[in-house]
């Protein structure tokens, strides 16, 4: 699972690339996009790890987002 969140995380960060990179020789612009959608790629990321974290721990039978939540 370990491996996954990490090509998760990886993932995020070379799409952001990609597109910022592409977006910059577009417009002709410096490394404006690139650090900007980098960013959004590692936010995103990021995001998607905490998701697959509270997958894995209600496999396993609690979940991490209630913690601190009481009920009624």
């Amino acid at each position: 699972m370990a491996w996954r969140m990490i090509v998760e995380l990886v993932t995020g960060l070379l799409i952001g690339f990609g597109i910022g990179y592409g977006l910059d020789r577009l417009f002709g612009t410096g490394p404006l996009f690139l650090v900007l959608f980098v960013l959004f790629g590692f936010a995103a990321g990021v995001n998607v790890m905490l998701r697959t974290a509270r997958e894995v721990g209600r496999q396993a039978g609690g979940d991490p987002g209630d913690e601190g939540k009481e009920e009624g």
